[in-house]
């Protein structure tokens, strides 16, 4: 296992000039965590070999794209809202409240600055569309979940919460071929490593290998908000428990 908090993680020089850290790379993917100040927005971009995965953890903003034959399209996001930009697809991310918005943009391939295509302010935004956020799920471990799977990148993400409910907790599982990766967006908690606890709390990062009993806890009133991702793509038949 693999724990570290990012705000640890030094900033990082970016083109669009946001609190941008560095916190994960692979031969498949890299993630960044990015906070943008009130009322700022990234400049719009794009990549002609990366797609990206934006992950919003905190706060409020529209996200827009310029999608082929579609135009313009303005997308609200908030706390959980998950979206794929395919590479070719100029965006830009604005931050909409007073407050701080929070997001994780995964990278496939791995991010490369050789990739970044500035576009200046060309393009109007137009079509706007209402906020939509997938309906929460029951997951197998007792949390409560938004799913959403990359399966043609190899990733799965999930936005979920631990409740403090006893009615709700259950056994440690393992996985024999995912690597799972857990970021705490929100409370603290526990998680549980081959029958050890080690506290965990808002802007950690923990890498949780295969053949590795893991599971959340919570013990405050609070719910413990987390983002898991795994690679490759979460499937119930890769869910073990020991004896």
């Amino acid at each position: 296992m693999k724990q570290f908090n990012i705000r640890n993680i030094p900033v990082a020089a970016n083109v669009c000039q946001q609190v941008l850290r560095e916190v994960e790379r692979n031969h498949q993917w890299s993630l960044a965590h990015v906070t943008m100040n009130p009322m700022a927005s990234s400049l719009l971009h794009s990549h002609r070999q990366m797609t990206e995965v934006y992950v919003i953890t905190k706060g409020y903003g529209e996200l827009s794209l310029v999608a082929p034959q579609q135009g313009s399209l303005c997308h609200p996001v908030v706390a959980g809202s998950v979206f794929e930009i395919p590479a070719g697809i100029p965006h830009m991310l604005e931050n909409r409240s007073a407050g701080h918005l929070e997001h994780l943009v995964f990278a496939v391939p791995p991010f490369d600055p050789n990739d970044v295509y500035l576009l200046g302010e060309k393009y109007l935004f137009s079509q706007a569309y209402a906020l939509h956020l997938p309906k929460a799920q029951d997951c197998f471990d007792g949390a409560k979940m938004l799913a959403y799977n990359f399966s043609r990148l190899g990733l799965s993400i999930a936005f979920g919460w631990v409740m403090n409910n006893p009615t709700r907790l259950k056994r440690p599982h393992y996985h024999k071929n995912t690597t799972e990766w857990v970021y705490v967006v929100e409370g603290e908690g526990f998680v549980e490593i081959d029958r050890e606890c080690q506290t965990i709390k808002f802007g950690d990062w923990i890498q949780i290998n295969p053949d590795t009993e893991h599971a959340l806890l919570n013990g405050w009133p609070e719910d413990l908000v987390v983002m898991c991702v795994c690679s490759p793509a979460f499937q119930m038949e890769d869910v073990y428990y020991r004896d």
